[in-house]
């Protein structure tokens, strides 16, 4: 695989319109899946897949590379099968030829493989069937997606597009078979998907010390280094007394989690706020709740210096601290003006809050991943919905692809993404937008290219139109920015 580059030449291209000698010919619009490719180009997705990406088996008639740096690409299309994302994308050339497609690929496919009742081979087969992708993804080794994935974190570190150092553990089941958990960098402005395993359904961290977030916190710190992660904010799910004092006496991380209901500590809480009723404090706040917004009534009560969570405090003896203590907080949640459907549950964390007011808010930048990240997984990228296959190996490169690619659109929504943006081979269209209107044509012949109007490509034909409807052009005394050469892959 090399770098080919092709110059822009308006006066060769136009003369090889002229004589019917031209390679190629399309119309494109910028749209939004040009952005999010591009992105994911300068995020360095692209290149993780081609270069950590391993098949077990080389296939005749398919070009790895091309393969390797399609994918990433596929969960941006809004389709519920992949069946219907690989007929949007392919039906975009100068997405293709982003990707390192040419113009016979395109135009003839890959292989003479599922021919229709003519004996033709059918559109929906140009380039890749669907299940000629499908059938690619099994070959991809499950080794190599662990590569993929431990390359994009630090792809993520190097370009500093990870924002401060609270995260947020979760999983988010994927049928009845499998389970995603991800390790979640918490930020305002731009969550990130970190790191993730993929789990068996049945796979349980209760009794084994958090082994699967210890790994994934391992692969971040070897990676980042150890002041990466400061803060994890924690479901009740991993409610486990040695899993915080590990995480706070091992690794140096403070750890929130919210404490069921059934725990000695919770009712211990509640015995002292009994006794103690002036430790209340009522604030109004704000949550989505099922995705709307509601106004509600919150009341927070903190507890200092806990003892009652004894395999807490018998793990942190184990790591040498003898007398580990917990911070505590009641909450008693419920709509603004109302006394229907209020929640009495609580928080416990590793590192004392001045008020519970404070720890509750703390722990609110949990929600806020939760709608714009986990939501996110299921209803707006359909990763329990359409796992593409039922393979180990297919589900895996799914979640892996998925991940990096709700981190692409993250960065795509900030200002980091703004800046990407403005760079790269898309950049072209953009600066000269008004020249050649929101389709430009791209025309290929030799070793050039250019950008017309589609008057343009009449007038060079012969053809030109009575009255033109193209805006008035910048000033000739006016300088213009040079464009840049369009670079893509080839072999």
């Amino acid at each position: 695989m090399t770098w080919e580059w092709r110059r822009q030449d308006k006066a060769t291209v136009l003369d090889c319109l002229k004589e019917g000698q031209y390679e190629a010919i399309m119309t494109s619009a910028q749209g939004p899946l040009d952005g999010l490719a591009h992105v994911a180009v300068e995020m360095g997705v692209l290149d993780a897949a081609v270069q950590k990406f391993k098949v077990k088996r080389k296939r005749n008639g398919i070009y790895d590379h091309l393969f390797f740096r399609t994918i990433p690409v596929l969960p941006f299309i809004e389709a519920d099968s992949l069946r219907g994302a690989t007929e949007a994308l392919f039906k975009d050339a100068s997405i293709l030829l982003q990707l390192g497609y040419t113009a016979v690929q395109i135009r003839e496919g890959f292989n003479d493989r599922y021919h229709n009742e003519q004996g033709v081979k059918s559109e929906e087969s140009l380039p890749y069937h669907p299940e000629t992708l499908r059938e690619e993804m099994k070959r991809i080794t499950v080794e190599s997606v662990a590569a993929f994935r431990h390359q994009h974190i630090r792809d993520l570190f190097q370009r500093r597009l990870v924002l401060g150092t609270t995260y947020a553990i979760d999983g988010s089941g994927l049928g009845d078979k499998w389970r995603l958990v991800v390790l979640l960098n918490v930020h305002a402005e731009r969550p990130l998907v970190v790191n993730w395993r993929l789990l068996p359904a049945t796979a349980s961290e209760k009794g084994k010390e958090i082994t699967v977030v210890r790994e994934m916190i391992d692969e971040v710190r070897e990676i980042a280094g150890s002041q990466a992660i400061a803060w994890l904010l924690m479901d009740a799910l991993y409610a486990d007394g040695p899993a915080l004092a590990i995480l706070k006496y091992h690794y140096g991380i403070d750890a929130m989690v919210r404490c069921p209901e059934d725990r000695e500590i919770f009712v211990d809480m509640q015995g002292i706020v009994a006794q103690e009723p002036d430790r209340w404090e009522t604030h109004s706040d704000v949550r989505y709740v099922a995705g709307q917004k509601q106004q509600r009534t919150v009341s927070t009560a903190a507890v200092e210096e806990l003892t009652t969570w004894d395999s807490f405090r018998a793990k942190a003896q184990e790591l040498g601290v003898k007398d580990a203590k917990l911070w505590g907080c009641l909450i008693h949640d419920r709509p603004a003006g109302s006394d229907q459907d209020s929640e009495d549950w609580s928080l416990v964390s590793t590192r004392p809050f001045a008020t519970g007011w404070k720890g509750y808010k703390h722990w609110r930048q949990r929600w806020c991943v939760e709608n714009n990240c986990f939501r996110e997984f299921k209803e707006g990228w359909k990763l329990e919905k359409t796992r593409w296959g039922r393979s180990l190996n297919v589900i895996a490169v799914r979640c892996a692809v998925t991940c990096s690619a709700l981190n692409v659109a993250q960065v795509a929504k900030s200002k980091a993404g703004e800046r990407l943006l403005h760079t790269g081979i898309r950049r072209l269209r953009r600066e000269m937008a008004r020249e050649y209107g929101p389709a430009p044509v791209i025309v290929y012949a030799g070793d050039c290219y250019a950008v017309f109007h589609i008057e343009e490509i009449m007038q060079a034909l012969g053809r030109p139109p009575a009255e033109s409807l193209r805006p008035a052009l910048l000033a000739e005394n006016v300088p213009r920015r040079q464009p840049r050469p369009y670079i893509f892959r080839s072999d």
